[in-house]
């Protein structure tokens, strides 16, 4: 495990967390996986993310305030030019709400449709809204890990095979297409 602190960050990284709250309990058990958010480096200490109050850009501090976990990936082989393309894009989506059909079960291969099968919540009415959601307009709304995908697709510079609207956090670090850089926070 490498300590590394934002000097070492470049824009476009890719930052995927947790905390101790119950709703990152939740994802990660959803997902098998160390990690309940992801969020978008754009440099100058600051990064872009979906949550709760929608897609936000924040200070880095003060996104990462209530994680325990911290660990940053980069994308192999991203130019100058699509990191620029991903920030931009990114920056596009602030304001836009947070996408709780899709995290909480638009799809049963969500993380949260997984979670949501796996407490016996009925998935067809979430599944049949979300879906209706993003048939008019798929990009009104995100949740994290499709924020961050969604942003290196417009750039050309896929991360997963998976498409963004069935992402994990925790399929960010599984795929051959990232780096690791080095952990900010650790457990």
């Amino acid at each position: 495990m490498a300590k590394i602190t934002q000097a070492d960050m470049q824009p476009a990284d890719i930052i995927v967390s947790t905390g101790s709250g119950k709703v990152s309990t939740v994802i990660r058990t959803g997902s098998a996986s160390p990690y309940s958010h992801a969020a978008l480096y754009i440099g100058e200490g600051e990064v872009i993310e979906a949550i709760g109050e929608g897609v936000v850009r924040q200070k880095l501090e003060f996104a990462l305030s209530d994680d325990t976990l911290a660990v940053v990936y980069r994308r192999k082989n991203l130019s100058a030019t699509q990191a620029r393309l991903v920030i931009r894009y990114a920056s596009s989506q602030v304001g836009k709400s947070y996408d709780y059909a899709g995290v909480v079960g638009a799809s049963k291969h969500t993380v949260g449709g997984m979670v949501m099968h796996a407490i016996s919540i009925p998935l067809g009415v979430i599944q049949d809204i979300g879906e209706a959601i993003n048939m008019i307009s798929p990009e009104s709304s995100f949740f994290c890990s499709e924020l961050v995908l969604r942003a290196f697709e417009h750039a050309d510079a896929r991360i997963t095979f998976k498409p963004a609207t069935m992402s994990a956090p925790g399929d960010i670090p599984g795929s051959h297409q990232v780096q690791y850089i080095g952990h900010l926070k650790s457990q």
